[in-house]
């Protein structure tokens, strides 16, 4: 017999949602650095990826704050 599944606390459902929307961000910023065949400066391309980097590291802060192990 299967359980319902638990509600998650709040803070969980915060992080999951605000990781999700970085996550998004993150995919939008580098969708056109690889799939557009459009020319772009190397500026343009440059804070693309700055823009998905910071995306990233704000997912893994994101998920340690609410246990999530990972090495420095």
């Amino acid at each position: 017999m299967s359980h319902a599944p638990r509600e998650w606390p709040n803070v969980v459902k915060d992080v999951r949602d605000r990781s999700a929307e970085a996550a998004v961000k993150g995919i939008r910023a580098l969708e056109p650095v690889f799939l557009s065949d459009q020319p772009m400066t190397e500026t343009e391309r440059s804070r693309r990826e700055s823009v998905a980097l910071n995306c990233l590291q704000t997912i893994a802060r994101l998920l340690e704050s609410v246990g999530a192990c990972t090495r420095p």
